[in-house]
């Protein structure tokens, strides 16, 4: 069946025989009203390639016997969070094993790959223990409907296990049984919570999944609706955690191309109302395969008053176009609160490094807030640094009210970012300095006017050239200020430089000395009490 739909109507069957199969392509979708009988023993397949993956719409018919899904993965060595359309009557082992390698402590007395270390490879999140259990074995566990496998694809079994950095390659993931989800018509996936918290869900379907559909079900119980999460192996070097909105915006934070659709084969998760019977009822009605596949394994809420998206990269990561490691969103609204409520999504913890808002202590992904007004602040943490040299990227887009800045504590330095538009900040840590890798480092503050400038006016003290190659750079101090004290910092902020007493109307030429070298650097002004921070690049 290629690039052809198939629809089974009501009282119709198919049936396939020992030695015939069916073969379903990618971006195929299946309508069974009928019967699709394969209890003759043949085969029947639904693909996935880079292209997309083979569908079942919406149904009322029945699927009898066994049916063989497939789940594309691409190049790179990550943590997947993956789910089985099927019931498996053979282990693991005898499935999404033959396709990669996983690996276990206990080596291949049960089933697992051999590897020096033992270290494991999968795991089975448990919603009742909230926590990751290791798989115990890979030849007496099936694959089951809703359940989440969290697993490191490190490619196909030609892998090289020896070797972390080998080379990854595409693999497509099979799997063969009952497609339990659709003989039943759906699935309700329900967890008793003592508290309000995340529960991990497997899509049982062979379809993409509308999670607004799904969680404004009217059988959907102590559930938030605006927002659900997944695990986007594309993020960073080994992946993240994105919220992203339900109601068909295409807005996430990280900014990912995950959209309202659960894929086939993906496991999410969803944050209950509070404590107490949270369940979810998958049901035909939510499935929904216009939309081409997402990038996640192979369209923004737009408030009234603005938005602003900081992503968290690596520097040398975002020099070479590669992805954020993570990201905030906030969404400035007219009608906002600026206390936690539904519009908030709450921050999943990542394995590498965090980013977030912190609102009284609640850690969020995306934020809903008022318009900002003068005096505002948006504390923001960052957590788990792996390298040295990061950038922050702050994007305005028609951002209201008060202009927005990002404030360096460490450095003192504010920064302001454009009511539309993007600027960079490049800082560097050490964890032999604390103040580098302080989680409260940086904030976003809000003003009605331009920071740090009063009558004389210091913010526009001249400084130039900039970016320099010469070996020093010029300052103009304005009229009327005889008090400018000069103080010039490293990106670690170690003072390099310190000088007062410059006489107004002056040009000053500062000489760059040894410890000078290409690199950025912070140019403290202060006068009168009055103080502003330049950066200058020395080439």
């Amino acid at each position: 069946m290629e690039g052809q739909d198939l629809y089974i109507s009501v009282c119709s069957q198919v049936y396939v025989d020992l030695d015939a199969s069916i073969t379903v392509n990618p971006n195929v979708e299946v309508t069974n009203d009928g019967l699709l009988d394969n209890f003759g023993g043949g085969t029947v397949t639904f693909e996935s390639d880079v292209n997309g993956s083979a569908y079942i719409g919406p149904s009322n018919g029945f699927f009898s016997g066994n049916f063989t899904v497939e789940r594309y993965i691409p190049a790179k060595r990550a943590y997947r969070q993956l789910a089985s359309p099927v019931t498996t009557p053979d282990p693991i082992s005898e499935n999404w094993q033959q396709d990669t390698h996983i690996t276990g402590p206990a080596g291949n007395t049960d089933g697992f790959d051999v590897t020096q270390t033992g270290n494991p490879s999968a795991y089975i999140f448990n919603n009742d223990s909230y926590v990751y259990d290791e798989l115990e074995n890979t030849n007496a566990t099936n694959l089951m409907p809703g359940t989440m496998y969290h697993i490191l694809i490190r490619g196909d079994r030609n892998t090289d296990l020896t070797n972390n950095d080998a080379t990854p390659s595409v693999t497509t993931l099979r799997a063969t049984g009952e497609l339990t989800a659709e003989i039943n018509g759906g699935q309700v996936i329900s967890v008793d919570v003592p508290e309000q918290r995340f529960i991990a869900v497997g899509n049982p379907f062979q379809s993409q999944v509308d999670m607004g559909s799904l969680l404004n079900n009217d059988d959907t119980t102590n559930l938030e609706s605006i927002f659900y999460w997944v695990w986007d192996a594309t993020l960073g070097a080994r992946g993240a955690y994105t919220a992203v909105f339900t109601d068909g915006s295409g807005a996430s934070s990280p900014d990912t191309d995950a959209n309202q659709f659960l894929q086939a084969g993906q496991a999410g998760w969803v944050y209950t109302s509070g404590a107490g019977t949270s369940s979810l009822n998958f049901v035909q009605a939510n499935k929904n395969n216009v939309e081409v596949e997402t990038d996640i394994f192979r369209n923004g809420s737009t408030a009234d008053q603005g938005q602003l998206r900081l992503s968290l990269y690596e520097s040398g990561a975002l020099a070479n176009g590669e992805t954020a490691t993570d990201a905030v969103l906030v969404l400035f609204d007219s009608n906002g609160n600026n206390g936690v409520d539904a519009y908030d999504a709450v921050n999943i913890t990542n394995l590498d490094e965090n980013f977030a808002t912190n609102n009284d202590g609640v850690l969020l992904s995306i934020e809903n807030r008022a318009t900002p007004v003068d005096e505002d602040e948006i504390p923001l943490e960052i957590n788990t640094y792996r390298s040295t040299n990061y950038t922050i990227v702050a994007q305005g887009t028609a951002i209201q009210g008060a202009t927005a800045f990002l404030y360096d504590a460490y450095l003192n330095v504010h920064t302001e970012i454009p009511a539309t538009g993007i600027v960079n900040y490049d800082y560097t840590v050490d964890s032999s300095l604390p103040g580098t890798v302080a989680n409260n480092r940086f904030k976003i503050v809000f003003s009605n006017s331009v920071l740090s400038i009063d009558d004389l006016n210091i913010a526009n003290v001249l400084m130039y050239p900039n970016p320099t190659n010469l070996g020093k750079f010029y300052l103009n101090v304005p009229l009327g200020m005889d008090d400018l004290e000069v103080t010039i910092y490293d990106v670690l902020g170690v003072e390099l430089y310190n000088n007062t007493g410059f006489n107004s109307g002056m040009e000053i030429t500062i000489d760059l000395g040894a410890e000078f070298s290409m690199g950025t650097y912070f140019v403290h002004l202060n006068s009168q009490g009055k103080t502003v921070t330049k950066k200058l690049i020395i080439n």
